[in-house]
């Protein structure tokens, strides 16, 4: 990123409705501690900083060193080292435990993410959005997001905090690509981080969605309520049939941990592909992995739309999406155009109601290729017949329905088999029009 021009573009492109809050330097005040001399006081923030400018211009980012230093103690000792030098130049004084917070600090700065490191490890939080330097906010589980108290001196530290999170992604902002979402491992935590810049956003932005350490179980599901074991019995039945399904929902709705589920049913997954924006599902060991890649300095990345298409050379058995949005018709094209692709599965980004779906599938559709629009729209019913929906409601996921586009009078009908009635999820007593390998008794349940 240029520094300079996205600070200019920044400040610049700030919308009158995203001006600092009149409490902004609230929590910024600096903490100061004296000199050996007692007279000259010196701000912890500006000694995290000087550790940091002294460590780089020692060590750099490739030194013999650096390189050594391939565990959390010997990267600590070089901090520590670099620390003590500092503290000594500046005639600094400080406390056992105002030191070991500076170590800690000035760690963080130069091998993590600084100021989020204590948002990112706590594992309650699911998303952190910021909005330029002044405004922060965090998702507890699935609840509303939660303002907290500016955590970023100005807007210099907030993009010092991005060069690292893009150095890690491998990924760049730019003039001509002022917006990119990438996956990170943080910890032993999958991260979907999506950063903005002018004129993509008013300010240099960032949402930063969370997963949990390890995969969730249909045990764990049922026992937040995301599903009930009816549900589960279904949802298996249509990993194992041979028939596609597609995910829908909103941004943070459990689409991503629904198909992972799924993944883990699916037959002889070392027949089966991914294609990722983030690479955020929990998959079995044995499918391969499309990742989209950004463009990185020589490199010019892989767009959804090309790991689509690699995808589909490696001739899979099934293909999974995630996630399939309705400004990208070009990446759908070859998978509803091509006789005897593979059978897909799709997360897709959109509404739960069922008349704005399908105009929005079928819009979709039409719009990978307007001179066989209907005969797509069509494809695209065909191949993927069966519906589950998720919805972010009273704080809690909730799987919302299955449903099947069934052929009525020509043309194809949203039925739903199971929905939600009064909180609870139950069979609607409508029978699907393909087989699924589930008892048929399953379907005269109460």
């Amino acid at each position: 990123m240029d520094e300079e021009r996205s600070a200019a573009n920044a400040d610049n492109g700030r919308h009158p409705d995203k001006t600092p809050r009149p409490d902004a330097d609230q929590g910024r005040e600096p903490k100061l501690v004296a000199g050996h001399s007692g007279r000259r006081t010196f701000s912890l923030a500006a000694l995290v900083e000087r550790i940091e400018s002294a460590f780089l211009e020692e060590y750099g980012l490739d030194s013999p060193a650096l390189l050594e230093a391939d565990t959390s103690a010997k990267r600590l000792k070089l901090v520590l080292e670099t620390t003590n030098y500092v503290l000594a130049v500046e005639a600094v004084s400080l406390s056992a435990e105002e030191k070991a917070v500076l170590v800690q600090q000035a760690y963080s700065h130069i091998f993590g993410y600084g100021p989020l490191d204590p948002l990112l490890a706590d594992d309650r939080i699911t998303t952190i959005s910021l909005e330029g330097a002044d405004r922060v906010a965090v998702r507890y589980g699935h609840g509303d997001l939660t303002t907290l108290p500016p955590i970023f001196h100005n807007l210099e530290h907030l993009r010092r905090t991005f060069k690292r999170l893009l150095i890690d992604g491998q990924a760049e902002l730019r003039d001509d690509l002022p917006f990119v979402e990438f996956g990170l491992t943080i910890g032993d935590r999958p991260a979907c981080i999506s950063l903005a810049a002018p004129p993509a956003a008013f300010q240099l932005s960032a949402d930063i969605r969370l997963h949990p350490r390890r995969p969730l179980t249909p045990d764990d599901l049922e026992g937040c309520g995301f599903l009930n074991p009816m549900a589960v019995r279904l949802l298996r039945a249509l990993a194992q049939s041979e028939h596609g399904v597609i995910v829908v929902g909103e941004p943070e709705s459990g689409k991503t941990t629904l198909l992972s589920l799924l993944a883990g049913w699916l037959p002889q997954p070392e027949r089966v592909v991914t294609v990722e924006r983030a690479g955020e599902l929990r998959l079995p060991a044995d499918i391969r992995r499309y990742i989209v890649r950004w463009p990185f300095r020589d490199y010019a990345g892989v767009s959804f739309t090309q790991q689509v298409l690699n995808a589909l050379e490696a001739q899979p058995a099934c293909i999974l999406l995630d996630e399939v949005r309705a400004d990208e018709p070009a990446a759908v094209e070859p998978l509803l155009s091509r006789d005897g692709g593979p059978r897909q599965l799709w997360s897709f980004r959109g509404t739960t109601f069922t008349k704005r779906l399908a105009s929005a599938l079928g819009m979709l559709a039409r719009c990978a290729d307007v001179v066989r629009g209907d005969e797509l729209a069509q494809a695209l019913y065909q191949r993927l017949p069966f519906v589950v929906t998720v919805s972010r409601v009273r704080h809690e996921l909730k799987l919302w329905g299955v449903g099947e586009w069934q052929v009525r009078d020509g043309y194809p009908a949203y039925v739903p088999l199971m929905e939600m009635v009064d909180g609870t999820l139950r069979l609607t007593r409508a029978r699907p029009d393909r087989h699924l390998p589930i008892e048929e008794s399953f379907w005269t349940t109460a």
